[in-house]
C-alpha cells in the first residue's frame, strides 16, 4: 500500500461511470505499468449495499487485473458480498472498535484475507486505533477539504508529521491533498496520500493522465537520497556523521538515546548510506532547528543548549 490510493466516489460529479472512473485512476497498470493508484476505493455514501456490491463487481476485476488494492468505504456487508480486498471504517462505523470481529466476521462468510482500515482524526484516535490491530490507518483532515460536509477539524502538516512518527500502522495521509502537499506527506512518512478532488475530472483520459502524474510524484517524493543531498539540507552534520548513523542500521536503543523517533531508519546499501526524507526530518527535528530558523542562527542557539544529537557532532575525532 503505496503511493497514491484513489477514491472513487460515486456519484460521479462528472458523470463518469465506475467502471470509466476505475480504469482512469489505475493509470497505465492495466497495460502492465506501475504508475496509477495503489489502491482504489469505492466511496458511495448515500448508496445501498445492493448497490455498492454492484459497482463492486466492476471496480475490483479491474483491481485485480492492474495488481491494485480494492477498498470499500464504511460497508462491511458489500465488501465480503462484493469481493472487495478490504473495507474502511470511520470512528463511528459498525465495527471500527472491533477489528478482530470484523475479520471474524468475513472469515465465516468466506473471506478470511479482507483488509481493514481505520481512520482518525487526532494523535490520541491514531494511538488508539493503531492498538486494534488494523492493516492500515489514516490520518487527517490533513488540509481543508470540499467533499465532506461536515469535516473534522484539519490536523495541519505538524499534525501529520507527529502522527507518522508514531503510527503503528502503515498511515495514509487524508483530506484536501493535491501533488505539493501529497508529495509533503509522503516525505513525512505516510505510506500513501488518499486523493479525490484531484481526480475528480470531465474527462476520463484526463482522470488517467492526472493519476499517472500523482503515481509518479509521489513515488518520487518516497525515494532515498543520497548521502550528498542529506548533507546539503543538514549542513551542519558532517558526511561522516552521517554515514556513521546510517551504518547504525536499526540500533533502536541508540537512535532514542540521541532523541530520534523509533522509525528512523537509514541503512547502508552497495556501501552506499541512504535516507529516507522522512529519516532526514527526523534528524532535523531532534536537532531542534524551527522551519524558520537558519542553520547558522540554529548554530549560535545551540551552543550553550546542547541534546545529544548535537554533542556527538561536536565531538573530537
Amino acid at each position: 500500500m503505496q503511493g497514491l490510493y484513489a477514491i472513487v466516489d460515486v456519484p460521479h460529479r462528472h458523470g463518469l461511470s465506475v467502471e470509466d472512473a476505475t480504469r482512469a485512476v489505475l493509470g497505465d497498470r492495466l497495460e502492465g505499468g506501475r504508475d496509477g493508484a495503489s489502491v482504489v476505493q469505492l466511496r458511495a455514501k448515500h448508496a445501498t449495499t445492493e448497490q455498492r456490491v454492484r459497482w463492486l463487481e466492476q471496480l475490483v476485476p479491474l483491481c485485480r487485473a492492474a495488481g491494485t488494492t480494492s477498498i470499500v468505504d464504511d460497508d462491511l456487508e458489500a465488501a465480503i458480498e462484493g469481493r472487495a480486498d478490504g473495507v474502511h471504517l470511520g470512528q463511528r462505523d459498525e465495527g471500527a472498535d472491533d477489528v478482530a470481529g470484523v475479520r471474524a466476521r468475513a472469515a465465516e462468510r468466506g473471506h478470511p484475507t479482507l483488509k481493514v482500515g481505520l481512520s482518525t482524526h487526532d494523535l490520541g484516535q491514531l494511538r488508539a486505533a493503531g492498538r486494534r490491530g488494523p492493516d492500515y490507518l489514516a490520518l487527517g483532515p490533513v488540509a481543508p477539504t470540499r467533499s465532506k460536509v461536515d469535516p473534522e477539524p484539519v490536523v495541519g502538516w505538524q499534525g501529520l508529521l507527529d502522527g507518522c512518527r508514531v503510527a503503528a500502522r502503515p498511515l495514509i495521509a487524508i483530506g484536501g491533498l493535491d501533488l505539493e502537499l501529497g508529495r509533503r506527506a509522503i516525505e513525512a512518512g505516510a505510506a500513501a496520500v488518499a486523493v479525490i478532488g484531484e481526480l475528480a475530472l470531465p474527462e476520463a483520459e484526463a482522470v488517467r493522465s492526472r493519476a499517472i502524474t500523482l503515481a509518479r510524484a509521489f513515488r518520487d517524493a518516497a525515494a532515498p537520497l543520497p548521502l550528498d543531498e542529506v548533507h546539503r539540507r543538514i549542513p551542519v552534520l558532517s558526511r561522516e556523521l552521517l554515514a556513521e548513523l546510517a551504518s547504525w542500521g536499526d540500533a533502536l536503543g541508540v537512535h532514542i538515546g540521541l532523541g530520534l523517533p523509533a522509525r528512523f531508519s537509514p541503512r547502508v546499501e552497495s556501501g552506499r548510506p541512504l535516507y529516507r526524507p522522512c529519516d532526514v526530518l527526523d534528524l532535523v527535528e531532534a536537532l531542534g532547528k524551527r522551519p524558520d530558523q537558519s542553520w547558522a542562527a540554529w548554530s549560535e542557539a545551540t551552543l550553550d543548549d546542547a541534546g545529544p544529537l548535537v554533542q556527538l557532532r561536536l565531538r573530537t575525532p
